[in-house]
C-alpha cells in the first residue's frame, strides 16, 4: 500500500513539474514576444513623407477655401450653401489637425501606442467627424443640398471612394489587433518586429486617402467660386 502511495506522489510531483515547466515556457515566450512587438519605430514624425504629403493636402484645402468671399461671390450655387460647404471643409481641416495628430509633432520615436492612437483619431476625427459628419452630403446630392452637375456626374466615383474610406477603418483595426496578439509562435513572432513601422505607414496612408478626397471637394469648391463649373 505504501508503495502505491509513494508512486502516486511521484506522479503528482511529476505532473506539477510539467505544469510549472510549460507555464514558465509560455510566460517566457509571451514576454519575449511582448518585447518584440513593443519595439519602437525610430523616425522623425514631422519629416516623414506621408506626414509631409498630408500637410501639403491640408495647405491646398486651405488655399482653395481662401478664394471664396461671400460678398463678391456670383456663382450659380446660392451663397448660403457655399458658406455651409466652406464651413464643412474648415471643420475637416480641424479634424485632420486633431489633438492626437498634433501631439505627435516633434517626436523622433513612434511606439505601437502612438499607432493605436492615430488609428483611433482617424476613425473618430477624420472618418466620423469629417467624411461622415461634414461631407456625407456629397454621397446624396439633390437640389436641397448642393445642386452641382459636376458632382452629380461623379456621383458613382464619390460613393465608391467614401465607401472605401469607411471600410478602411475596419481593416486598420483588425490588422492592429492581429499584429498585437500574443498568440504567435516564435517563428511568426520574428515578423512582428516591424509592425510599429508598418502600422504607422498604414494609418498615415489612411489619413492621406481621406485628405485626397477632401482636396477633391475643395478643388470643386474653388472652381465653383471661380465660375469654372455649372
Amino acid at each position: 500500500m505504501d508503495f502505491f502511495k509513494q508512486y502516486l506522489k511521484i506522479i503528482n510531483y511529476a505532473l506539477m513539474g510539467l505544469a510549472f515547466m510549460f507555464s514558465s515556457f509560455y510566460l517566457l515566450v509571451n514576454a519575449y514576444h511582448y518585447i518584440e512587438i513593443r519595439k519602437d519605430f525610430y523616425a522623425e514624425f514631422d519629416t516623414q513623407s506621408l506626414v509631409l504629403d498630408l500637410e501639403d493636402s491640408i495647405n491646398q484645402i486651405e488655399s482653395n477655401l481662401s478664394v471664396f468671399q461671400a460678398n463678391s461671390y456670383k456663382g450659380n450655387i446660392p451663397t448660403s450653401q457655399m458658406l455651409v460647404v466652406q464651413d464643412n471643409l474648415k471643420s475637416c481641416v480641424n479634424s485632420f489637425h486633431n489633438e492626437t495628430f498634433e501631439s505627435m509633432s516633434g517626436k523622433n520615436k513612434i511606439s505601437i501606442v502612438d499607432v493605436y492612437n492615430l488609428r483611433e483619431s482617424y476613425e473618430n476625427n477624420v472618418l466620423n467627424d469629417c467624411i461622415v459628419g461634414n461631407l456625407h452630403w456629397t454621397t446624396n446630392l439633390s437640389d436641397t443640398n448642393i445642386n452641382s452637375s459636376y458632382l452629380v456626374q461623379n456621383q458613382s466615383m464619390i460613393n465608391l471612394y467614401v465607401k472605401s474610406l469607411s471600410n478602411e477603418t475596419t481593416y486598420l483595426r483588425n490588422d492592429l489587433i492581429n499584429n498585437s496578439s500574443y498568440f504567435f509562435n516564435t517563428t511568426s513572432a520574428s515578423f512582428v518586429k516591424n509592425n510599429t513601422r508598418d502600422g504607422f505607414y498604414e494609418v498615415m496612408n489612411a489619413y492621406n486617402r481621406a485628405a485626397n478626397y477632401v482636396v477633391f471637394i475643395s478643388d470643386w469648391f474653388k472652381n465653383e467660386v471661380e465660375g469654372n463649373y455649372d
